[in-house]
């Protein structure tokens, strides 16, 4: 059996709504139930995320849109996939997006970068002859 986006499921007498939340891996899911929401390595309460890694399937990108995603719900509570059961903190939240947003114009996060502004910079200085030593 596979589980998608806005399945639901049930353990018991309680209803899990599944979310998709890729970034962290392409496949991560997130599980709402009522007002909680496993987060799964989405977001931790001091506001780390789950690791980053091109080579493993991070997606910088889809990471941000999730952590909008899970921002933007009426979700009370968050129970990350490590650590402790935190109350959903919007500041917390947009802090960390801010940050990761930041990561996609950074050389340090490679394919998962989106751009590199410095090499806009350095093709400009090239074509000005402009050759700093």
């Amino acid at each position: 059996m596979t589980i998608d986006e806005g399945d639901v499921l049930k353990v018991g007498d309680r209803t899990l709504e599944v979310w998709s939340t890729p970034g962290h891996t392409a496949g991560q899911l997130a599980f709402r139930m009522g007002p909680l929401l496993f987060s799964g390595d989405n977001i931790f309460r001091d506001g780390c995320v789950g690791v980053i890694d091109a080579h493993h399937g991070s997606n910088l990108v889809e990471f941000i849109a999730s952590l909008k995603r899970i921002r933007a719900c009426d979700a009370e509570y968050l129970l990350p996939s490590h650590g402790p059961i935190f109350r959903k903190d919007d500041a917390l939240l947009t802090s960390t997006i801010d940050r990761l947003e930041s990561y996609t114009h950074m050389a340090d996060f490679g394919t998962c970068a989106v751009d590199w502004p410095l090499l806009d910079v350095w093709e400009d200085e090239l074509t000005q002859g402009k050759l700093l030593l």
